[in-house]
């Protein structure tokens, strides 16, 4: 071999020894966050964008109430694809008719990547069936946060108690990190609070169309318990066979990996910290194991149909016109009355007529006492004031 071409491989693997030694020293060296609570907050940033969170008293991983999964609803296509994304599991849809809705309650168990968990989901639907090329049958929506009931669960694995949870919600999940579980060695215990009897026995009664044997659930009031050991219902044909084992294969070993990597460490918070800082790889295996988005957007296409037989929304009705404006007041009302017209004047008496002539007296030749008694005769006499100024006149 070539003097050159020793040199550069001895230079090579020379520079692989010192990484790999470097490695190994800050392994050796690295000391997990004491300050728990700082850890946590840290974890959790990093789940919230994938919808869940992790419960540190109680060691599992777990879905938020209002996580985005939420917006996706359900169909009978998630169940088929789940294999596709590592997850291998029992399931049990129970169908039923209440409130003039379509009603899914679902529940799940099996592994999930590198965690074994179980589920409990609730949907509904007023709409049509689906019909298209890629999918027929139903696609339920989420239900409002009014119609979310109280749910609990308890996951065994052989018998032994391996996950419990309980609250208000329509997503009830837990999940645990680095346990791996074949689905026949799973039971799962579900208890569902109903609003009232007569939806729970809409429910019931789906319950035992599925398949239930009375011995298989219990009714206390309004509060319904199914002894979930091997399902009912049809189960994907996508976990079937040599498909169910080639996942469970891959998620075996991904377990062991996980746990000879971390084996440093009992804390989950410990080794996610570590395989954060030397194992980024595996950390992404772990946020991945979980419904990451990946799973939902392969089925974009469905959610997009949905959207286009979402009905269109009634127009909005029409303002009402500004009533008008109010008549002006009327003008109000003279404070005096006004006066009544005065009657007309009565015309006027008709002239006098003018008086006649009268003769004159001379001072030569009086007036005797006959002739005056004629004048007197031919004309009205006048009053006395008159007489008075004729008599001084005379």
């Amino acid at each position: 071999m070539p003097l050159p071409i020793i040199i550069a491989i001895s230079a090579v693997a020379a520079v692989v020894v010192i990484l790999v030694l470097i490695w190994l020293v800050r392994i050796i060296a690295f000391r997990p966050t004491a300050d728990k609570a700082k850890q946590l907050k840290e974890l959790n940033d990093d789940l919230e964008p994938a919808g869940f969170a992790y419960n540190m008293k109680e060691d599992y991983f777990y879905s938020l109430k209002n996580c985005w999964q939420r917006e996706v609803g359900y169909c009978r296509l998630y169940d088929e694809g789940s294999p596709f994304f590592n997850m291998i599991m029992d399931c049990e849809p129970i169908t039923f008719s209440y409130g003039g809705k379509r009603w899914l309650i679902e529940l799940w168990k099996g592994q999930y990547g590198i965690t074994t968990g179980a589920e409990i989901g609730i949907y509904n639907t007023m709409r049509e069936d689906i019909h298209s090329e890629k999918f027929t049958g139903t696609f339920y929506e989420p239900i409002s946060d009014a119609e979310q009931m109280n749910l609990s669960f308890v996951l065994r694995k052989n018998g032994k108690v391996l996950l419990k949870r309980k609250g208000l919600h329509w997503w009830l999940t837990a999940f645990k990190l680095g346990e791996f579980s074949e689905t026949n060695a799973l039971t799962m215990e579900a208890k569902i609070k109903f609003p009232n009897r007569a939806m729970c026995w809409a429910f019931v009664n789906g319950l035992m169309r599925t398949g239930y044997r009375p011995q298989e659930f219990s009714i206390h009031f309004k509060t319904v318990t199914i002894y979930f050991d091997k399902p009912h219902s049809p189960q994907p044909v996508t976990q079937e066979g040599i498909q169910e084992d080639v996942v469970q294969g891959v998620n075996k070993n991904n377990c062991k990996l996980y746990n000879t990597v971390t084996s440093r460490y009992t804390d989950t918070l410990d080794k996610l910290e570590y395989l954060k800082a030397f194992a980024p790889e595996l950390y992404e295996i772990m946020m991945h194991s979980l419904y990451a988005k990946g799973f939902f957007s392969a089925f974009e296409w469905i959610i997009k149909i949905i959207h286009g037989h979402r009905p269109p929304k009634p127009p909005e009705p029409p303002k009402p016109p500004c009533p008008p404006c109010p008549h002006p007041c009327p003008p109000c009302p003279p404070q005096c009355r006004p006066c009544c017209p005065c009657p007309p004047k009565p015309p006027c008496p008709p002239p006098k007529p003018p008086c006649p002539p009268t003769e004159t007296c001379t001072e030569s030749q009086p007036a005797d006492a006959e002739t005056l008694r004629r004048i007197n005769s031919r004309q009205k006499a006048p009053s006395a004031h008159e007489n008075s100024g004729h008599d001084n006149e005379v």
